[in-house]
């Protein structure tokens, strides 16, 4: 800021020239004045005027010289503050340098990004491309595969139809062919297939061993499918002796007669001696009994139905027109469909029964044939085959399922125990807990059955009562009874459909393996059940099959009721 001097004290007019100067400061000094000489001095007035002026002079000096150094103190806050001004501007400079060069950075690293994501974006479009060509040919594709398979679906439906018109035809045809031959008598035969060698063929793969069930004496069993029915098929070895006569004995035998508990024949292929039977996927009584693949134990319940479906079986046999006899009845030959219901099986050296002059019916051999434990004794020094042979083998069979023990000996350990009433300790304990009044009586009868003596053999027409009452304690479904099937208004339990509770006319089996009429299993489907009539449990699928097999039973046994 610069100072003010007084206007009264700045007169340069008024002052020489001479008096005043100007140092490099602008600080202003007066030159020394001279006294004035003696010789040369003026009035007294002029001097004190000059003296006046030197003092104001003075004065005025004193107050420049001051603000001069207030000027020059103020330059100097004013230059302090300029450099203050410029560092901050030089600061300003640098933070502005460092933004533009953070933002030229950014807007490289922007650019690269830019161009990475443009580059995976094309990428992406690429294969987006490619995704819907290939889309566009799976459509294709699959239009083509449903195209396809409609053609095959309408195939398969146009074969089904005709297959379905074929078995009605056949159906129908067999029924006739059953009519005509029940107005002959009870004793026609009983109408089966014949199959060639490339049925059986296609039927085991080529008698893979994979199919194979069972092997033997005999020869081997397989399981396989003809006309969409699994079936057993029996292969007797062609290099046995007595393969053919047993061949032809099992076809003699079975192609008489039909019933709920004897195995059924549905065919034969006579070029390689083979027998086809129903399948039965639960092996043989023999095989259970051992829990032979882990299966579990038969309960005393299913045992004791069992004993009374054979029972019931063998007084079928025995009081047909013509009387036979099985001969060689044992477990190994019960075999078990899949609700363990028992059919006999193994006819093959089954015999006809003849007269004799004492009316007594038996058959007669020198070489007496069968399973040592479960043979007739009198039948092994005689050679004589009666129905009370095989009452002895139902004996045996009675105490095998009642104890569990190897049939050797069996007879007189059970005795033994009975007479030291330690019966309970030699009760099979797997079948579970045996009412031991139920097990003394079934000892008791199996005792009976198993005399050395024939004489001594009960007929299984009196024991009949007794074992249908034990049946019946062991709360299962009652097999047909013997007086049923002599009885013309009696109706076997099997053929009645459990749903309309009539006797079927044309039963299929469900997924849960019972059977049913088909009308009544398809409504019950229908209507949306998931789940089993008989057992409420979930089905694991709503196809059914039709039993062909219990439908020849049925009409058999219809045509020789009617």
């Amino acid at each position: 800021m610069t100072p003010e001097f007084p206007q009264s004290l700045i007169r340069p007019s008024r002052l020489p020239s001479d008096l005043l100067s100007t140092n490099s400061n602008d600080v202003f000094e007066v030159r020394s004045l001279q006294e004035p000489s003696l010789d040369s001095q003026g009035s007294t007035h002029e001097q004190d005027t000059i003296a006046g002026v030197c003092a104001k002079l003075q004065a005025a000096l004193a107050d420049v010289t001051k603000y001069g150094v207030r000027f020059n103190e103020e330059i100097c806050k004013s230059e302090k503050s300029e450099m203050n001004q410029a560092l901050l501007i030089k600061k300003d400079e640098e933070t502005i340098s460092a933004l533009i060069k953070e933002k030229q950075e950014m807007e490289f690293l922007h650019k690269q990004e830019t161009k990475m994501f443009r580059r995976q974006l094309d990428l992406l479009q690429e294969e987006n491309k490619k995704f819907k060509e290939e889309r566009d040919i799976a459509v294709k594709e699959e239009a083509l595969h449903k195209q396809k398979i409609n053609m095959v679906q309408n195939q398969l439906g146009l074969l089904q139809e005709e297959n379905k018109k074929l078995q009605k035809e056949r159906d129908n045809a067999i029924k006739e062919a059953e009519e005509l031959r029940g107005s002959a008598g009870r004793g026609s035969h009983v109408s089966f297939s014949e199959f060639l060698v490339l049925d059986l063929q296609q039927a085991t793969k080529n008698f893979s061993n994979s199919y194979k069930i069972g092997k033997g004496g005999f020869g081997s069993v397989y399981k396989g499918f003809l006309h969409n029915t699994m079936v057993a098929i029996k292969m007797l070895h062609p290099q046995s002796l007595q393969g053919k006569p047993e061949f032809e004995q099992e076809v003699a035998v079975l192609r008489t007669m039909r019933h709920p508990n004897l195995v059924t024949l549905l065919g034969i292929c006579s070029e390689k001696s083979a027998l086809i039977y129903e399948y039965l996927p639960n092996g043989s009584l023999e095989d259970r009994l051992a829990c032979q693949g882990g299966t579990p134990p038969l309960t005393w319940q299913i045992r004791t139905r069992i004993i009374g479906e054979i029972c019931c079986a063998l007084m079928f046999l025995h009081s047909h027109p013509n009387r036979i006899v099985h001969g060689n009845l044992k477990p190994e030959n019960i075999l078990l469909d899949a609700n363990l219901v028992s059919k006999l099986s193994d006819f093959g050296i089954s015999r006809l029964l003849m007269e004799t002059n004492s009316n007594t019916l038996v058959y007669h051999t020198e070489y007496p044939r069968g399973t040592f434990a479960y043979m007739d004794p009198e039948f092994l020094s005689s050679g004589e085959l009666t129905v009370k042979s095989d009452v002895y083998s139902f004996g045996i069979t009675i105490l095998r399922l009642l104890t569990g023990k190897s049939p050797i000996k069996i007879a007189a350990d059970v005795e033994d125990a009975i007479e030291t009433d330690s019966l309970h300790l030699i009760i099979d304990k797997s079948a579970g807990d045996w009412p031991f009044v139920q097990a003394e009586q079934l000892a008791n009868l199996g005792l009976r059955c198993a005399q050395v003596r024939k004489r001594k053999r009960p007929d299984l027409e009196n024991e009949w009562k007794l074992v249908e009452s034990l049946m019946q304690t062991a709360s299962l479904s009652v097999s047909p009874s013997f007086t049923s099937q002599l009885d013309d208004k009696g109706i076997p339990s099997y053929f009645m459909c459990p749903i309309f509770q009539e006797v079927m006319k044309d039963p299929h089996v469900a997924a849960d393996g019972y059977t049913y009429e088909a009308a009544a299993i398809k409504d019950w489907l229908d209507n949306g059940h998931k789940t089993s009539p008989l057992t409420n449990l979930p089905l694991s699928h709503q196809e059914i099959t039709p039993n062909y097999t219990l439908r020849r039973a049925i009409q058999a046994w219809l045509l020789k009721h009617s």
